[in-house]
Formats: C-alpha cells, structure tokens, sequence
C-alpha cells in the first residue's frame, strides 16, 4: 500500500523532475558538508574559486541550487528549465575549478574533472530526451 504514493509522487514529476529531485537532495546534502566540515581533497582541487569566496558560500550555493532543483521538479516539463540549469550549474563549476587545479599543478585535481563533468552530461542528457514536443501549427496553404 505504501509504494502506491511513491508511484503517484513520480507519475506527477516525471523522469525530468525526478532527476531534479535526486540532484535537490545530493546538492543540497553535498553543500551542507562543504559548510560544515569540508574535505581536504575538495579544497585542495577548487583551489582556484577559494580565491574567489570562502568556502562557506560555495555551500550555500550548492545548497541553493539544490532547493532550487526541488522546486522546479513540481514546476512540470516544459517550465521546470531554471530547475535543470541549478542542477547543472555546480558541477559543471567543480569540472572547471579542477580541470584549472589541474592545469596549474594542484596534484590529482584533474582526476575530479569527469566526474562532476558527467552529472551534468546526465541532466543534460534526461532534459534533451524528455523535452515537451514542440507544436507547429501549419497554416491553410501548408506553410508554417
């Protein structure tokens, strides 16, 4: 009887939205632990954004991000896209903050580029797939 919710719950957000909810939860989650205790590796690899904001605000921008992808997974196909770019936007930051570490000889930084990398390849990838048909309306003389 309890799974009927759950199949409710993900028939109303669809798999765009679920991969928003899933995103919501990890950031929210991984942004939580940049504030409180971040991990060594971590901040050695974005060396590069710390000269930019302390530590602190890169959480909560995570943190943002991911309330921002739980929101936007209510919003619906076709109005939930701010929902898909919050989801996209942090790790593809990461990407670059330890593909730059690694370019400028922070020891194993680059070994971080393809996994954050590729989150943001698998949201890209759910959105292209699951984007609302576009209607074209043709006209009487069979012009659009």
């Amino acid at each position: 009887m309890r799974a009927a919710p759950v199949r409710l719950a993900c028939a109303r957000v669809g798999w765009r939205g679920l991969a928003l909810v899933l995103s919501g939860v990890a950031w929210i989650s991984y942004g939580a632990g940049l504030t409180v205790q971040p991990r060594y590796g971590t901040v050695r690899g974005i060396t590069v954004l710390l000269h930019l904001l302390p530590m602190t605000a890169w959480g909560c921008l995570w943190i943002a991000c991911g309330v921002a992808c739980l929101l936007y997974a209510l919003a619906g196909t076709g109005r939930d896209q701010s929902g898909l770019v919050a989801a996209v936007v942090p790790p593809l930051l990461w990407a670059v903050a330890y593909a730059l570490g690694g370019m400028v000889g922070v020891g194993v930084a680059w070994s971080g580029v393809a996994p954050w990398a590729s989150h943001a390849g698998l949201i890209y990838v759910i959105a292209r797939v699951t984007r609302p048909p576009r209607i074209v309306v043709v006209g009487a003389d069979g012009e659009s």
